[in-house]
């Protein structure tokens, strides 16, 4: 038995991982719903539109980035009616030098409710007060540190979920664009094929975006939010996605008429780990 186990195919071996990790990643995610259903799952909120912000701590200034929000401006988020979704640091593989961005995501109804309850916080008394308290050391974000994209969820996008997980997950934003013309053609493949692809792998297919029109900067692009187990599981997940045979169809398929994807720089991903503070972990 030793004998036929060593001589058995690479290939095999990889497709019965593969299985064996999908299966624990929907053990998993299955965890994370009797959690929720345990803890009374709360209300989701109606998101209209997303916002992603982009700081940029100031050296040496990560940890009381942190503090503010994890102690003060969450709160005061919520006091004026944001949603906030989820925080991140930029995931550093071992070895690899670090990133000091801060990766947040907020939620509201529509663009005059979130220019309504920004005009509030700015004015707010105790942020003001915060604010002036944390900086007085200097600021703690870099110069021109701060960066914001609106977008607004895709047709086929899960709905938001902010139940609870009982472990931190590993996440991935993912920025693609596309060649001039084919945007609404990887909208199509994403919708038709690639997310369940991706869930049979055992990926989570968190959320989808377009950019909001007025922003020439996101001209033909389109963002995402992915979810794993580990940061291991990630990468093990998108080589059975590359190898799958299912989306190598797909892709040669849907690009007969030229490649969807600008080449160089139509792909960007960036690895992120919740914070202790993220309410999406």
């Amino acid at each position: 038995m030793t004998t036929l186990a060593a001589h058995r195919p690479r290939s095999s071996l990889f497709r019965r991982a593969t299985v064996a990790l999908a299966a624990a990643s929907a053990l998993f995610a299955s965890a994370c719903a009797s959690v929720g259903n345990m803890m009374g799952e709360p209300q989701q909120p109606a998101i209209g539109l997303y916002e992603m912000r982009i700081y940029t701590a100031a050296p040496g200034k990560k940890a009381e980035l942190d503090a503010r929000f994890r102690d003060h401006t969450i709160g005061l988020f919520k006091k004026h009616g944001m949603t906030p979704v989820g925080f991140f640091h930029v995931y550093t593989a071992p070895g690899a030098p670090t990133d000091d961005r801060l990766f947040y995501i907020m939620g509201y109804k529509d663009r005059a409710t979130r220019d309504s309850a920004w005009s509030a916080f700015a004015q707010d008394p105790e942020w003001q007060k915060v604010y002036a308290e944390s900086q007085k050391d200097g600021s703690l974000t870099a110069p021109g540190g701060i960066q914001n994209i609106f977008l607004s969820p895709a047709e086929y996008s899960p709905k938001l979920n902010l139940t609870p997980s009982p472990v931190a997950r590993h996440f991935e934003y993912r920025t693609y664009t596309a060649n001039p013309g084919k945007l609404e053609n990887i909208h199509a493949r994403f919708r038709d094929h690639t997310m369940r692809i991706f869930s049979r792998i055992g990926m989570t297919n968190y959320l989808y975006w377009r950019p909001v029109a007025d922003q020439p900067a996101q001209t033909d692009k389109m963002m995402y939010l992915m979810a794993y187990p580990t940061p291991a599981a990630r990468t093990t997940m998108w080589q059975a996605f590359g190898a799958d045979e299912e989306w190598k169809k797909v892709s040669a398929e849907s690009q007969v008429d030229g490649p969807l994807l600008k080449n160089p720089g139509g792909v960007v991903s960036v690895q992120l780990t919740p914070t202790d503070y993220s309410p999406l972990r």
